[in-house]
């Protein structure tokens, strides 16, 4: 089978949705023909050092942050791309920019398209854009209105969506989604967590561990507050940088102000280093407000790690009394604190029954049964593939192309209906859409509003690429003057 996968993320940037992206891509690479569409240096197809075929977009950014630059140019370079590729499955990991291009080419060219969804839509900028860019703009009304609109047509043109869990299946259909969803969990290599021993209780040093961005999301601050309810041998570990630097200043403040020096801020780790650090790790401790579905907790549980977490999405399906400790969202620090403390007062054989029950809480989770599910749902949808349907011409095309902005990208799309239309007007009445050329059908089955939704959405990643080229020049400059 042929796949293509998009993300709006370089390969080690944007958290545990780009790497998922990138991962999924890389798995399902090994058995089918499989290319991933992603922020690069430069526009154009390559192999990266794992051997994965990478269409790379030219785009501009620094560390989490990269927008790609796309104009009618890149567009068209994409189109050609997948048209030469001819993908059986579009599969986009974002709900926009570069996903919205292989949407549009899917739905010109009746290829099943189908979107994991890694947040909340109802709640999508919560998920780090804001903290990310720290523009105050994305945290007001009017973007949440504009972000609501984005994914209710996008949704609209999708075959099927894949649902994390529940949690996921439940928020996308309060939030209007009607269409076909699967339910199919984020995969990890369990391989790599279950050959972590588990950790000593006799050891006087009791050692608590989070990874993460560091943002008000994750909610550290709550962390620090548990910490400063346990004896000093206890010690936290927060692993993961700062989104947002004054929120990473307001934590290291709480720290000096209630002599909290038994925290650890290490800031990012390579993900190569996660299994050595749970597997010194007693508790692994959760007080995220929001998780869809958390890879770190499901690597906590797969190295053996019993996990103490406020309820979330994730700590709700995931973690219970066999495994850890789960805790009402509004429970207070001591009483976390003192689940914390029962389960490194257990014996060793205790905890060690409890590691083994947090290691098959998530066996079947390995990317393996995970690609399993995955390449069952394309099938369904191919199986179910609509063959070409005759249409009747509507509205003129040129109408359609008439709702992007000026410019180049325009000037592309209206060359493709241009043949179209003149084959309309040569006709003494309208025809079926099936007696004129297939590229030409193809450009009608795209509504006006994904169309209306393209345009603007080129617009705004050229207006964007700009932008944070012009922030990563200044960051250098700065770093180059220290």
């Amino acid at each position: 089978m042929r796949v293509v996968f998009t993300s709006l993320f370089k390969r080690g940037t944007g958290g545990g949705m780009g790497r998922v992206a990138h991962e999924l891509a890389r798995q399902f690479a090994a058995r089918h023909d499989a290319v991933l569409i992603c922020p690069a240096e430069s526009t154009g197809l390559y192999e990266d050092a794992g051997g994965l075929r990478v269409f790379g977009i030219q785009s501009a950014g620094e560390e989490e942050f990269w927008m790609p630059a796309l104009s009618g140019g890149t567009v068209s370079r994409i189109f050609d791309f997948l048209d030469a590729f001819s993908p059986d499955v579009v599969h986009a990991h974002e709900p926009a920019l570069i996903g919205l291009v292989g949407q549009i080419w899917a739905k010109m060219n009746l290829v099943p398209f189908v979107h994991t969804s890694h947040v909340l839509p109802a709640r999508a900028l919560d998920f780090g854009a804001a903290d990310a860019l720290d523009v105050k703009l994305l945290r007001s009304s009017l973007s949440a209105s504009v972000a609501r609109q984005v994914l209710i047509d996008f949704y609209e043109h999708c075959d099927a969506i894949i649902a994390l869990n529940r949690p996921g299946l439940d928020a996308l259909r309060q939030f209007g989604y009607r269409g076909q969803v699967f339910v199919i969990p984020n995969g990890r290599e369990l391989r790599r967590y279950g050959a972590c021993e588990n950790a000593g209780v006799a050891s006087p040093e009791k050692i608590l561990t989070f990874v993460g961005y560091l943002t008000e999301r994750k909610n550290q601050a709550y962390l620090l507050e548990v910490l400063g309810r346990l004896p000093p041998r206890y010690r936290l570990q927060l692993v993961g940088k700062s989104l947002n630097p004054d929120y990473g200043r307001q934590l290291r403040e709480f720290c000096d102000e209630h002599g909290l020096d038994n925290v650890v801020f290490t800031g990012q780790v390579a993900h190569e280093e996660i299994p050595s650090l749970l597997e010194n790790t007693h508790v692994f401790v959760s007080a995220s407000k929001m998780e869809v579905q958390s890879l770190v907790v499901i690597e906590a549980l797969a190295s053996g790690t019993p996990v103490v977490g406020l309820s979330n999405e994730t700590i709700d399906e995931l973690v219970d009394a066999d495994v850890g400790c789960w805790l009402p969202h509004d429970a207070d620090p001591e009483t976390f604190a003192n689940c914390v403390e029962r389960i490194c007062a257990l014996s060793q054989l205790e905890y060690d029954q409890m590691c083994a029950n947090a290691r098959g809480r998530v066996e079947e989770l390995d990317w393996s049964n995970v690609v399993a599910l995955i390449l069952e749902a394309y099938n369904s949808l191919l199986e179910r593939r609509p063959q070409v349907a005759a249409h009747r011409a509507g509205a003129s095309l040129a109408g359609l192309v008439s709702f992007l902005p000026p410019g180049e990208t325009r000037q592309i799309l209206a060359d493709k209906v241009s043949e179209l239309e003149r084959a309309i007007e040569e006709t003494s009445e309208l025809r079926l859409v099936s007696a004129l050329p297939e590229k030409m059908k193809a450009v009608r089955r795209v509504p006006q509003s994904t169309w209306l939704l393209a345009g603007l959405t080129i617009l705004s990643s050229l207006v964007g690429y700009l932008f944070m080229k012009s922030v990563a020049s200044i960051s250098r400059r700065r770093k180059s003057g220290e």
